[in-house]
């Protein structure tokens, strides 16, 4: 696995945000002093006591995680009922949730994946309903590769050992893809929201999709929110809605639900106006749904840095962040957050009566900036609907 030799290679794969602490001081302390390995003795036995630690940490999750990988692999080409997929479900999310397998885990990233996709397309099937999984070829590509890493001989090989041309290009292969190898197909992650919203947005990817809104102050970010709500929700998505600024018994609560959730959707869309536990109380919700809301990220008096890690952490959960804007036009607490998220939206009060405000995206990975969005007839109002069209 993790060697000195292949250390700034095989790092970039972990998480360090998930490690033990003690890892994270090790972790500071070989970026410090591996210079001095081979010169300094007690730096050589601390290092190499470090990586030992480090590796075992790395295999009590990654030996699941790579039978999990391989039992996925099996199904390609395979008909599957949504028994079979929700058995299989089950015991995947027993595993993380037991921590058999582990964030920081060098498969982390295709678990992640094959757990949103077979949920998706689980959520679809109708009971008794049936699938033939098909892996796209480069991600099929990708998996074989992660399934086949073994662990590397030795904490501290020698600075000696010398890569083929060979072993090089076989390297070379495993790290990079052709241009031409891309697939032409949108991600199979990738979905877009029904109507006007998906116009909007785009097609979204899930993994660490998040998404400010922010603007003038009775500019509808509220009433805009609960829209996305729907819109998420429509899809099968579980949506938490964090209501600080407005009471959830609140009687606006009440009209904006009629107004913007359709009744279908309601089961899937809970809200709250607590914070028990404080900014944990958000953690321990991003573990439990699909989608967070919070109406507004001031309230939670936590530095903006913490959205980002946030972000990161829980890179399943889509999180949509209200912020309110400083009397200067800015956003309270620093900008930091519009330079981590995927999408800007911001909302834009016209006049009094509410009925011209719309959101613009300033920023959009999935789509194009530009569009304007009326809150209040719910539909794109400028022209590059039709140019999407292509009228």
């Amino acid at each position: 696995m993790v060697s000195v030799n292949n250390y700034s290679e095989k790092i970039r794969e972990v998480n360090l945000q998930t490690l033990p602490k003690v890892l994270q001081e090790g972790h500071e302390f070989f970026l410090e002093a591996n210079a001095w390995y081979k010169q300094d003795q007690t730096v050589t036995k601390s290092i190499d006591l470090y990586i030992q630690k480090l590796n075992d940490h790395l295999r009590q999750g990654n030996d699941a995680a790579k039978g999990f990988v391989e039992k996925f692999l099996k199904m390609h080409n395979q008909v599957k009922t949504k028994h079979q997929l929700g058995l299989y479900i089950k015991s995947l999310q027993k595993a993380i949730l037991t921590k058999q397998i582990r964030k920081s885990s060098l498969q982390a990233r295709h678990i992640a994946k094959i757990q949103d996709t077979l949920i998706r397309q689980y959520n679809k099937l109708p009971d008794g309903g049936k699938i033939k999984i098909t892996i796209n070829k480069s991600w099929k590509k990708d998996l074989e590769l992660g399934s086949q890493v073994q662990p590397l001989n030795g904490v501290g090989a020698s600075s000696s050992t010398k890569e083929t041309p060979k072993l090089i290009e076989k390297r070379k292969k495993s790290l990079f893809d052709s241009m031409n190898e891309i697939d032409e197909r949108p991600s199979e992650n990738s979905f877009r929201l029904a109507g006007d919203l998906g116009k909007l947005l785009g097609d979204l990817e899930r993994f660490e999709l998040a998404i400010t809104l922010e603007g003038d102050q009775g500019g509808g970010k509220t009433r805009f929110s609960y829209q996305l709500a729907n819109g998420f929700a429509d899809i099968d998505l579980k949506v938490a809605m964090f209501s600080l600024e407005i009471g959830r018994k609140s009687d606006l609560v009440r009209r904006m639900r009629e107004e913007y959730l359709e009744a279908e959707n309601r089961d899937n869309i809970f809200i709250t106006d607590q914070l028990p536990e404080g900014f944990d109380t958000i953690r321990k919700a991003a573990k439990d749904f699909d989608v967070i809301i919070i109406d507004s990220w001031n309230k939670l008096h936590v530095k903006s840095t913490e959205f980002d890690r946030l972000r990161k952490e829980f890179p399943n959960t889509i999180f949509i962040i209200i912020f309110q804007r400083t009397t200067q036009g800015t956003i309270r607490g620093g900008t930091a957050p519009l330079f981590d998220s995927g999408i800007n939206l911001e909302a834009v009060k016209v006049d009094d009566t509410f009925t011209n405000n719309y959101v613009v995206a300033t920023k959009n990975r999935y789509g194009v900036t530009g569009i304007q969005y009326n809150i209040t007839q719910r539909k794109i109002i400028n022209s590059f609907e039709k140019q999407e069209n292509g009228e």
